[in-house]
């Protein structure tokens, strides 16, 4: 990638500024570049060929901000894409023709050419383009799980910038600075990628779902439930009975079903509750706890209600997720619950700028086992639940064989192709005792 690269920057000028002309095999002298500054040799080497320029011929502005336009520019240039003219009013609108016609541009965009770029985005755009994937394991980051901040890592691309605590942060949705676009083209430039080999084909039975092949965890027992013999009782819910299993009635409730009536609850038949206990904020990562919690919990267990709880995760790292269990178990002291401490993560797809989006797969279940494993080490009985497109295209399911699993899946009858503990067949339930739609849910009994 190096002599690639070598001949398409030294004919063109990086979009950072087009102030001062360039010219090759130049000196530097900016003022407000000095030798001791982390980015010296990288504006030096960049300047010196031709590739780049300051805003005046005395200074750069290390700290100035980069457009979406610029940077788009710069990398596809990078990658070893000729220069674009423009096809509408603005200087770098052919650019963005190209990516978005290569498919090099996230589908949730929403940004202009001129509104600075963050690094987030920017790892995106570099990952698409480059068609690079993951060479280590290693989770450095503790700010985001984003496989492209995780790839470009991998390749030194990005760094990352230690806290006074130590840790090492990527800071997804801060704009990207003149002089940290310098190093990333930098980079890019002196980076030698190795050839790509074909990826052994995986072996052994598979089905398809969504269009995937997905392919079967042996370790995992099969759903033997028999569809024949689920029934709906007279109070409207689902109920199974068969030689090997009985089951339980149940419902969970968060901040949203408001004031609960839980003896109206038991007397119409409910055995147990699975009960939001807190959650991790989208944008902000704080922890909070769900403000009906203990309500809800004591209200339950005085009325003979088994109660279980769920913790809405957005975990970006085991770390984590295993902090949120600990919260859990902290929350729990001085109750008794006989169901799960459960581990929820769900895609926050429409919920704006979120930290968690484009979260490694691999990341998302090593939070998964963190919190299970948490959980269990505090004594209590750990769960995953999610829906069908997760369970069979994200999670690794070969790391989750040793958890019971809450299956969420709105149908008359399950088709999940694994055992499940306990099924979330319903969002719109109703149940005396409750204002408005709760969801409903079966937990299956071992007979022996």
């Amino acid at each position: 990638m190096k002599q690639r690269l070598l001949s398409l920057l030294l004919a063109c000028v990086m979009a950072i500024s087009l102030a001062v002309p360039a010219a090759a095999a130049k000196t530097m002298n900016f003022s407000d570049v000095k030798r001791s500054d982390w980015f010296y040799s990288n504006v030096k080497d960049l300047y010196t060929w031709g590739v780049i320029n300051g805003t005046t011929n005395t200074t750069f502005e290390p700290q100035g901000t980069v457009t979406f336009g610029q940077a788009l520019k710069m990398i596809l240039l990078a990658a070893g894409y000729s220069q674009q003219k423009p096809t509408d009013s603005h200087w770098a609108s052919g650019y963005y023709q190209l990516a978005a016609q290569k498919g090099f541009l996230p589908k949730k965009l929403n940004l202009k050419l001129d509104d600075p770029i963050n690094r987030k985005l920017i790892a995106q755009i570099i990952v698409k383009t480059l068609d690079v994937s993951r060479t280590g394991a290693e989770l450095p980051f503790s700010d985001t799980g984003s496989k492209d901040a995780l790839i470009l890592y991998d390749y030194g691309i990005f760094t990352g910038e230690k806290d006074e605590k130590g840790n090492l942060l990527f800071k997804p949705n801060s704009n990207i600075t003149r002089a940290e676009i310098s190093a990333v083209i930098w980079r890019l430039y002196n980076l030698d990628l190795p050839e790509k080999e074909p990826e052994p084909a995986p072996t052994g039975d598979y089905f398809t779902f969504g269009g995937k092949k997905v392919y079967i965890v042996e370790d995992l027992p099969k759903n033997t439930y028999d569809n024949d013999l689920f029934q709906v009782n007279e109070q409207g819910f689902l109920t199974y009975n068969s030689d090997d299993y009985t089951c339980k009635i149940g419902i969970d409730v968060s901040r949203y079903q408001g004031t609960i009536d839980w003896t109206q609850v038991k007397e119409v038949g409910v055995d147990f509750a699975i009960l939001r206990l807190g959650y991790r904020g989208y944008g902000t990562g704080k922890i909070v706890l769900d403000n009906t919690f203990y309500q809800n919990l004591e209200g339950a267990l005085e009325n003979d209600i088994e109660v279980g709880v769920y913790f809405f995760s957005q975990a970006i790292s085991p770390a984590e997720a295993e902090e949120e269990a600990q919260y859990c178990m902290n929350a729990l002291k001085g109750y008794d619950i006989t169901y799960p401490i459960i581990f929820d993560w769900e895609d926050p797809n429409g919920s704006g700028e979120v930290r968690t989006d484009e979260l490694d797969d691999k990341v998302l279940t090593q939070c998964a086992v963190a919190f299970c494993e948490a959980v269990k080490a505090g004594g209590y009985q750990p769960m995953v639940y999610s829906n069908l497109t997760y369970f069979y295209l994200h999670f690794d399911l070969n790391d989750l064989v040793n958890y019971p699993f809450w299956l969420a899946q709105y149908n008359a009858t399950p088709s999940f192709y694994y055992h499940f503990d306990m099924w979330q067949y319903g969002d719109a339930g109703i149940v005396p005792g409750i204002d408005g739609k709760v969801d409903l849910n079966i937990h299956f009994i071992p007979k022996n």
